[in-house]
Parts: structure tokens; C-alpha cells; sequence
């Protein structure tokens, strides 16, 4: 039987998670093109670096790891509970500031795609990424896919929704 050469169109993919809502979508969308790619799925979770100093003097560094360690298995399992089949997955839970360590991370592990959440804030949100996902986009070489936050509701507001019986 021949070998499949073809090329796949990601060998790894990064998903850096900060266990909010965005952040699960993210890694749901990157197991998928993981899965749909044969590729294995990097998930990072990054320890902000003045928590992780205020932990390690009160409880010892390793204990704020361990700890975040957890929470990111436990994460990763409920967002991706439904998934099937499986996905090759590596967890990573590191301290510093995120957007240098994300691309760090994409570099180290040699992902060729970042698939990562963003939330705007107010009305700019819609011309704005999040300060990490701005981080990242500026100083990676790598693809970067930007999730954008869930939509609240497609209904229109009562107003619009008067308005539109009246020219009916």
C-alpha cells in the first residue's frame, strides 16, 4: 500500500484558553480544524506573572501551577466533551505575560496556526481585538484565527420590532 504524501494543511495548532466563554469557543473551533487536519491541538493557559508572585510567596510557586493545571484538564474536558473521536492534545500552563508567551509557545511546539477568542469592549468592540490577541497578531509569523464573541441575541430591539409591524 502507498504512503499518503499530501501535505497536511496544519501539523499543530495552538489554542491559548483563558477559561472564559470565548476562549471555549476557540477551543472547540480548534479541535475541529485539528480533527478535520489530523493535526495535534496545543492548549495553553498563561499565569499572569504578579499572580503567580503573590501565590509563590504565600503558598509556594508550584502550588498556583498545580492548581492551574488542574483547572485547565478540567476545562479542556468540559469544552470538549463532546468531541469525537478524540483529539491529540498536549496541555501547557505557563507564567508570564500572554501575548509573548503565546508566541513563544506556537514557535516551541512548531504550530503553524493560533486559533484564539477575543473580546471587544463597548462599541469599538467590533474594530477592536482584545489587548492579547492584538499582542499576538503583531509579533507572530504564524496564521492567527480570531474568534469573535458569541452574539447576545439576533432579536431586534422593541423599537425596530414596533416599526417593522407598522410598514407591514
Amino acid at each position: 500500500m502507498a504512503r499518503d504524501l499530501s501535505p497536511r494543511p496544519f501539523r499543530s495548532i495552538l489554542c491559548p484558553v483563558d477559561f472564559s466563554a470565548n476562549s471555549r469557543a476557540a477551543l472547540r473551533y480548534a479541535a475541529m480544524l485539528a480533527r478535520l487536519a489530523d493535526s495535534h491541538l496545543v492548549v495553553l493557559y498563561v499565569n499572569d506573572p504578579l499572580l503567580a508572585t503573590v501565590a509563590a510567596t504565600r503558598r509556594g510557586g508550584r502550588a498556583l501551577m498545580v492548581s492551574a493545571d488542574a483547572d485547565l484538564q478540567q476545562f479542556v474536558r468540559g469544552a470538549l466533551r463532546s468531541a469525537t473521536p478524540p483529539v491529540a492534545t498536549t496541555l501547557l500552563t505557563i507564567a508570564g505575560k500572554p501575548p509573548r508567551e503565546i508566541v513563544e509557545a506556537a514557535e516551541r511546539h512548531g504550530c503553524d496556526l493560533i486559533v484564539m477568542g477575543y473580546r471587544g469592549v463597548g462599541r469599538a468592540s467590533r474594530f477592536l481585538f482584545g489587548s492579547t490577541t492584538e499582542g499576538v497578531v503583531r509579533t507572530t509569523t504564524v496564521p492567527v484565527v480570531a474568534i469573535p464573541p458569541a452574539r447576545r441575541s439576533a432579536r431586534l430591539p422593541r423599537a425596530d420590532r414596533t416599526s417593522l409591524k407598522r410598514a407591514s
